[in-house]
């Protein structure tokens, strides 16, 4: 089924930094859509909640050094 989360993720430095994440979560498993906004810091994901949950998009984000905070 089909679920969508959000985060924001305020240590952005440039829209660089936001496609490197968008990127990153893009490929996790189950994903289905990505939008983050540089702007705003807001991320938001569309995916399959039989497949992959909020936990893995934080830790993603993380891995690509940033810090998420749900929206």
């Amino acid at each position: 089924m089909s679920d969508t989360t959000q985060f924001r993720v305020l240590d952005f430095d440039c829209p660089t930094c936001a496609s490197t994440v968008e990127r990153a979560l893009s490929n996790v498993d189950g994903v289905q859509h990505v939008e983050v906004h540089y702007a705003t810091g807001r991320v938001e994901i569309e995916y399959d909640d039989s497949v992959t949950d909020p936990d893995a998009f934080a830790e993603t984000i993380e891995n690509q050094g940033y810090t998420p905070q749900p929206a």
